[in-house]
């Protein structure tokens, strides 16, 4: 069976197989990414935007709506054009894959958090996690430290390493683009950041609704490898049922530590319930965290290359 004869499907496994074997072990620079001039466009686009505190909400939420019509829609149009024109159109689809996870480089700030409280570097520590949180970082202890940088790891994977490689599979490269462009929106205009509390309530919302997928398949696969009973207690006995609550509840749960708190926003205290297991963050949970999401990640590839195989061997 040679590669034109291939279906769609098989093609789509296999880019993706490639692309998480890839990742593991090499990214693009920042300086030549696509996505790293995006993110500066949105930024920048905010700037000119973002109404004034005194206009109304409903402007706050059409100008929030355009701006990621204005800057979505354009980069979406072209990029299928390119890829309609083009010859090999899986290697593209392979590229732009790559491109749209990029998880190396957030392992890669996790493990230089990781490596700065091992040698008891607190001040650096805060720096390199800065990189990963929108929340304010020059007051954390060395728990606050451990526990937002964790927090932030598990929702990157299940956000930007699970969500991207769902739509990809589900609906293709421009979907897959489409999903990771628009969370650069829900990271960089951040709902806790001043002065874009109603303005990026179209894009959290937008998001809020995409992401579930990759919440649901990414926890299953982390509850597999971990502590799936405990998960599921600590889920039930968590206040709080929101989607980002439940995964902390559910994965602290399986690592019986705790999750969730209290953060800080700008001087702004933002209150939430402490969910999860029974036990403070210690930096060896730090290790165990990177442990459970490589084997989950190795799950995942497992899985995918049984469904692989069973496809090949049903349309051989």
């Amino acid at each position: 069976m040679t590669s034109s004869e291939l279906s769609p499907w098989l093609i789509a496994l296999m880019t993706v197989l490639l692309v998480i074997l890839v990742d593991r072990v090499w990214h693009i620079p920042d300086r030549f990414n696509p996505v790293t001039l995006y993110r500066l466009m949105v930024l920048n686009l905010a700037t000119r935007v973002l109404p004034d505190q005194t206009a109304p909400t409903s402007q706050h939420y059409i100008s929030g709506t355009l701006g990621i019509i204005v800057l979505l829609v354009p980069m979406l149009v072209v990029v299928a054009i390119i890829i309609s024109a083009m010859e090999f159109k899986q290697v593209v689809d392979g590229l732009i894959l790559f491109g749209c996870v990029g998880f190396y480089n957030i392992r890669k700030q996790y493990k230089a958090v990781v490596y700065c409280l091992s040698k008891q570097k607190k001040l650096l520590a805060r720096e390199r996690v800065s990189h990963l949180v929108a929340r304010q970082t020059d007051r954390l202890s060395d728990i606050g430290i451990a526990k937002a940088a964790i927090e932030s790891y598990l929702l990157r994977f299940l956000q930007q390493f699970i969500g991207v490689l769902f739509w990809f599979l589900l609906a293709g490269p421009i979907a897959a683009l489409g999903y990771r462009l628009l969370l650069e929106f829900r990271w960089q205009w951040h709902r806790q950041r001043p002065g874009f509390e109603r303005f990026s309530i179209p894009a959290y919302y937008l998001t809020q609704v995409l992401i579930w997928p990759g919440y649901v398949i990414g926890t299953m696969l982390l509850m597999l490898v971990t502590s799936p009973l405990k998960g599921v207690a600590a889920w039930r006995n968590a206040r709080q049922k929101d989607l980002t609550s439940t995964v902390l509840a559910m994965f602290g749960g399986s690592m019986n530590i705790i999750l969730g708190g209290p953060n800080i926003y700008n001087d702004r205290t933002v209150r939430h319930q402490r969910v999860g297991g029974a036990n403070q963050v210690r930096f060896s949970d730090l290790t165990y965290v990177l442990r459970a999401i490589n084997r989950a990640t190795w799950l995942g590839m497992i899985l995918l290359t049984l469904v692989m195989i069973t496809s090949w061997q049903i349309t051989k």
